[in-house]
């Protein structure tokens, strides 16, 4: 195993690292921490807990003491991709966005777990199957970068 590039799963709420699969074990130390060879391993690992409070972790050795840090978030939906919002009668004024389409829908109110489509052609086919039902309207979106901040100017 590289000792650079090593991963682990790390959790607020069980304040913890996972030390054991099944079941879910946590431990304080990071030096009990299971450690995975690939960001993909820690990511798949801490996506089974089933809770957003377990989350995947760069281990680092600065000085020969083990730290770590968070890796970020993976969008589902980057910019620049098209997602479906959805607007549901029962739940007005709240914005729903399409996780999954099919037979059954799936959506979520985190724009976060929007699912992106690469062409604006597949994500009008997704608004058209939810609006042929005639209880939900859909619209497709193109999403943009979020600017953060400017820069300062000098």
């Amino acid at each position: 195993m590289d000792e650079k590039n090593q991963f682990a799963v790390y959790s607020d709420f069980r304040e913890g690292f996972l030390v054991g699969v099944g079941p879910s074990l946590w431990h304080y130390d990071v030096e009990c921490a299971i450690r995975f060879e690939t960001e993909k391993e820690a990511r798949t690992a801490a996506s089974r807990r089933h809770s957003e409070l377990a989350v995947a972790v760069r281990l680092l050795e600065p000085d020969g003491k083990v730290e770590f840090e968070p890796l970020a978030k993976l969008d589902k939906a980057p910019p620049g991709t098209w997602v479906v919002t959805i607007k549901y009668p029962k739940a007005p004024g709240k914005p729903f966005y399409l996780v999954s389409g099919g037979r059954t829908v799936k959506m979520s109110t985190s724009p976060d777990d929007a699912k992106g489509y690469k062409f604006e052609r597949d994500a009008i086919k997704a608004v058209e199957a939810i609006n042929k039902g005639g209880k939900l309207q859909a619209e497709a979106h193109q999403k943009t970068a979020q600017v953060l901040s400017f820069p300062r100017p000098r």
